[in-house]
């Protein structure tokens, strides 16, 4: 397609207002064509592949604005060459970036992987396993996580609740009585609104798990359980930047899910 359209380009700069003939039209469009193919012929090779005499590609080129067919072609070499050097960079100005963030995404999910605690997701295989009721709650961005996980859980038969900092403190203290699981998520783990949240589940008796960015927060300090995403704006806090943390906080999720479901926690359906 992209070759195609290379030959269009060129026919149309050479033959623009030159009122070609059909046969003068087909001749231009062939020596483009076997130029982008890498094909140089001479003048006698041609004709002999267009069947018509040398004669008349020279009137042709002179149609064109060339003092003859060396000219001509010569001159759609430079093009041929300009055009696809453009080609080349406009593929490595896509190509290198994307190499650059699919190296980046794939590092930063491997230390999350590899900094995974067993006895963490032992416990928190334990807790899914005795608690069929798990209530949810996140804060921005980390509301994705958290509906995303209840959604899950809700299609494997749990009763889920999923809370945001939208709603009261009121109206969580009167739903979380009847948890005995909370999972929580925040990025920077300083939520204020999350931290409250954890700290009043853990007073009531609530098992708390937190998912985060953020090992060392206020809120990792006092949940039961943490599991941590590698976080690339951990020290600048550009929380808008686009990085790895959100597609891996998804992988992660559903790493737990196929062990819960490995070990026949989690059934389905």
């Amino acid at each position: 397609m992209r070759s195609l359209k290379n030959i269009d380009m060129l026919f149309l700069d050479y033959a623009n207002d030159k009122n070609l003939t059909e046969a003068e039209k087909e001749i231009t469009y062939f020596l483009i064509q076997k130029k982008l193919a890498g094909e140089t012929l001479s003048i006698r090779a041609a004709a002999n592949n267009l069947f018509v005499s040398t004669a008349t590609i020279i009137r042709l080129c002179k149609k064109l604005g060339f003092s003859g067919y060396s000219e001509f072609i010569y001159n759609l070499n430079l093009k041929v060459t300009k055009m696809l050097d453009q080609e080349v960079e406009y593929v490595d100005s896509i190509h290198q970036p994307l190499i650059d963030a699919v190296s980046s995404f794939k590092q930063n999910y491997k230390q999350t992987i590899d900094s995974l605690d067993e006895t963490s997701i032992e416990l928190f295989l334990a807790q899914i396993n005795e608690n069929k009721m798990i209530y949810f709650y996140g804060a921005g961005f980390s509301t994705l996580f958290s509906s995303y996980f209840a959604k899950k859980l809700e299609l494997f038969g749990y009763y889920v609740s999923n809370s945001t900092t939208s709603d009261s403190r009121a109206i969580f203290l009167n739903n979380i009585q009847k948890y005995k699981l909370l999972i929580a998520f925040s990025r920077s783990g300083e939520t204020a609104k999350v931290l409250e949240k954890v700290q009043i589940a853990k007073d009531k008796g609530v098992k708390t798990i937190l998912f985060t960015g953020n090992n060392k927060s206020s809120t990792a300090k006092i949940a039961d359980i943490v599991f941590t995403v590698l976080d690339p704006t951990i020290e600048s806090q550009q929380e808008f930047e686009v990085t790895s943390f959100e597609s891996n906080m998804f992988m992660l999720i559903d790493l737990l899910l196929i062990v819960a479901i490995k070990r026949g926690i989690v059934k389905e359906y």
